[in-house]
């Protein structure tokens, strides 16, 4: 599978000799691959102000037999992730990242909080608070670093007194012990490259029974998202490992805190059980060991 710069190389190397309206097309497949993978010839035409038959001339002149077959393409290839061997491979080659590599994964780590933010749906972030404040029990699932991210997130939502239960990976698949949720429940998916074809099968399972879902991944045209109700797409770059969780940790942290904020009362009441319950049961870290001698 060749990956998105070639395709992107194929379009460039036949820019020249296309109509000034296919022109129109290819500049926004370069620009917006994402988006031509998730919409209809219809929506792309309507967009672009172009013919139907326009898009497909132009499929047809970067050599394909049409636009479908172009959009499939596109989809497998922006789903084709480069292996994290090949990710190290690329960095040992690189001398200034050899000697500057703690400022460069930092700043990649703030880039993929910034594009993340950048393209965070507002509405789409109120309903999933939304969804989670009515939900009698929130579960959380994941596998791999997902798993502990989505422990993660039960943690948090169990600090401001919601009932919240990260999915064990054990005996039980995910979608057996989805099995046992009702509607009134929400679900919070965290699904990456590779995609485990569990997290997935669980989220397929969970709103076939009604079961809200939340899904947090890495791009809109991911396998969990046609199972999901709201999706977060976070930038997970990084130069080595697959997956970097930097965006992933502001979205799970900015969920709890937007439910704590929908709920003032309840969130202040929940934490102050919280550190009493740590005084009463437990020992103060402060007072046991910053105390005045």
């Amino acid at each position: 599978m060749a990956d998105l710069t070639s395709y992107k190389k194929l379009i460039l190397k036949n820019f020249d000799r296309l109509t000034k309206n296919q022109k129109k097309i290819a500049q926004f497949l370069l620009d917006h691959p994402e988006e031509i993978a998730l919409s209809s010839i219809d929506t792309i035409a309507d967009k672009l102000n172009v013919g139907k038959a326009t898009v497909v001339r132009l499929a047809q002149s970067l050599g394909y037999k049409g636009f479908l077959e172009l959009k499939t393409e596109l989809t497998n290839r922006l789903r084709d992730d480069i292996s994290p061997s090949k990710k190290l491979k690329a960095a040992l080659k690189n001398s200034h990242l050899r000697s500057k590599f703690l400022t460069t994964i930092a700043t990649d780590e703030i880039q993929n909080i910034q594009e993340t933010l950048y393209s965070m749906d507002q509405a789409a972030f109120d309903k999933a608070v939304k969804i989670l404040k009515d939900a009698s029990h929130i579960y959380t699932m994941g596998l791999g670093i997902s798993a502990y991210l989505s422990q993660l997130a039960a943690y948090f939502l169990n600090k401001l007194s919601l009932k919240a239960s990260a999915f064990g990976h054990g005996s039980f698949s995910f979608h057996e012990q989805i099995l046992s949720l009702s509607p009134k429940d929400a679900l919070i998916a965290i699904s990456l490259p590779p995609y485990s074809i569990e997290t997935i099968k669980g989220a397929e399972v969970a709103q076939s029974r009604g079961i809200k879902v939340i899904s947090i991944t890495d791009k809109l045209i991911s396998p969990i998202t046609k199972y999901s109700d709201v999706v977060f797409p976070v930038k997970t770059n990084n130069i080595v490992f697959i997956n970097s969780i930097g965006a992933i940790f502001v979205i799970i942290y900015a969920l709890a805190t937007g439910l704590g904020l929908s709920d003032k009362e309840s969130a202040l009441k929940a934490l102050e059980q919280f550190e009493n319950a740590q005084s009463d049961f437990g020992f103060d870290v402060r007072k046991d060991f910053f105390a005045k001698p």
